[in-house]
């Protein structure tokens, strides 16, 4: 069947899903951010293409493999999980990706992001009470069941729906959840042991938020000095002193908190440099 013919087809079974015909998306590997918008394009047509594989009659192995995939209920929800998790990874990616200077959001956002993470599938208690390097992530007593894991709203209701109508078995339902939960642990795994939790200079650099200013010391802006000698020449007590008393006198000053989507920390130091 010719490329125009498949997509007569496919139009005629959005037609008889009610669905709008879409264009089907195709995610390029090295731009990870077109993952979420093919994966929501693909949940939009799922009917129409479930539909179009199950009356395809091709005998390439790609379109078999399809067709077994979109004809298995399960598929769907596998999919729902995806969607509902996607966001969490694509807020950090283009926090990295941004063109305006992010250093001292990054720490605070990586451990948001664990946080994400975790909070799917470990209970509150241990949420509350450790330090992300100290998650028992691993530990099946410290993991919510499966039937407690937030695999996402729509993703948890489709699966009831499923169930309670016999298309997916107990069986299934069970292999998902410990699939999403598994995926979930190797995210965090992962996570854990590639980004810089634990470099310095990303812990010190909160104090150029002015909204993180008071959760900062001096002993912040020391570190700068101390790491970068030769840009920050303020080696002497005295020195020691007055840096003491103007980060004193920045966490006491009354700045006008602005939008952190706007926020042009740039312009903004460069506007308290010429304060005296």
């Amino acid at each position: 069947m010719g490329s125009s013919n498949r997509k007569g087809y496919l139009s005629e079974c959005c037609d008889l899903h009610g669905s709008n015909c879409l264009e089907t998306l195709m995610h390029i590997s090295i731009r990870w951010l077109s993952l979420e918008r093919c994966l929501t394009r693909i949940l939009q047509l799922f009917g129409p293409l479930t539909s179009y594989f199950k009356s395809l009659n091709e005998k390439q192995p790609r379109f078999c493999r399809l067709g077994e995939t979109f004809s298995n209920p399960i598929s769907e929800v596998y999919l729902l999980f995806y969607q509902a998790t996607l966001p969490a990874f694509t807020t950090l990616n283009l926090l990295l990706q941004r063109e305006q200077p992010s250093i001292y959001l990054l720490h605070a956002e990586m451990v948001k992001f664990i946080q994400k993470l975790c909070s799917k599938f470990l209970k509150p208690e241990v949420l509350r009470t450790l330090n992300v390097h100290e998650y028992p992530y691993k530990d099946s007593s410290k993991q919510l069941p499966g039937a407690k894991i937030n695999v996402g709203f729509t993703t948890r209701a489709t699966l009831n729906r499923l169930l309670s109508a016999g298309d997916v078995t107990t069986h299934q339902a069970d292999v998902f959840q410990q699939a999403a939960q598994g995926f979930l642990v190797q995210a965090v795994e992962y996570a854990i042991a590639k980004l810089p939790f634990r470099e310095p200079l990303l812990q010190h650099a909160k104090f150029v938020d002015p909204k993180q200013r008071s959760d900062c010391d001096v002993q912040d802006g020391l570190y700068f000095v101390s790491r970068f000698p030769e840009l920050l020449p303020f080696h002497g007590p005295q020195e020691h002193d007055q840096l003491s008393e103007e980060f004193l006198d920045y966490q006491l000053m009354d700045i006008p908190m602005p939008d952190p989507a706007t926020l042009d920390i740039e312009g903004f130091w460069g506007v308290m440099s010429s304060l005296k």
